[in-house]
């Protein structure tokens, strides 16, 4: 029988590897000479799929081969991120740590402000999960300043202090994706997040939360 411990740590890993798979590769953003971007945008579907899927080994063999094809691309590492924080349940993050590094030298050469942003948010989760606190909580504020309408950070900063049993100043962050999308009941991501996300696990007891999130997305829910 799985240690039920592991299995928590596993759903939350999951959960905070979805935050970079919804990232898109560089090519789509930024050009770069030697990736067609809609291979690289195909490559990084298929990859995604057997991530979700928790085909883990046949995404890992997948990926190494296209990074060995296209080496600078940041959106492949940044899928390299995901699968290594996946693949270890605990101890190390070395590779994670290695894939998120290559990252942000590549996004920074090419002045890329999208995956400096991706990159830090990245280390921000190791940090976390490695126990620094503090440092993580201001990595995910540097990666908000950087685009304070990017939904992960914001995410993951509802997220930090829902964890730590700070719930008006989650509560706080949760209604800033809100204000910035004012159709969140309408997105997946957004909704998947606030109903689903084991980091929100104290918040959906939370009274302004049930109020302002789960009642909404109860009515829709009764309007379809």
């Amino acid at each position: 029988m799985p240690d039920p411990i592991d299995e928590k740590e596993r759903a939350l890993r999951k959960e905070l590897s979805k935050r970079t798979l919804s990232m898109p590769p560089l090519s789509t953003r930024d050009e770069q000479k030697d990736a067609d971007p809609e291979d690289i945008s195909r490559i990084g579907r298929d990859i995604s799929r057997l991530i979700h899927e928790e085909r883990l080994e046949d995404a890992k063999e997948r990926l190494e081969m296209e990074i060995k094809k296209y080496p600078d691309e940041p959106g492949l590492l940044n899928l390299q991120f995901a699968l290594n924080m996946m693949l270890k349940p605990s101890g190390s993050y070395d590779k994670a740590k290695d894939s998120t590094g290559k990252a942000m030298e590549l996004a920074i050469e090419r002045k890329s402000s999208y995956f400096v942003r991706v990159a830090i948010n990245n280390m921000a989760l190791v940090a976390q999960k490695e126990g620094h606190e503090e440092f993580s909580k201001t990595m995910y504020l540097a990666a908000h300043f950087i685009d304070n309408m990017a939904i992960p950070p914001i995410a993951n900063i509802a997220g930090w202090y829902s964890r730590k049993g700070e719930l008006e100043k989650s509560q706080k962050w949760i209604e800033k994706i809100i204000e910035l999308y004012p159709d969140w009941h309408e997105n997946e991501e957004i909704t998947t997040f606030l109903l689903k996300d084991e980091m929100l696990r104290n918040l959906r007891s939370y009274e302004p939360f049930k109020e302002k999130v789960l009642k909404v997305l109860k009515g829709k829910k009764r309007e379809v």
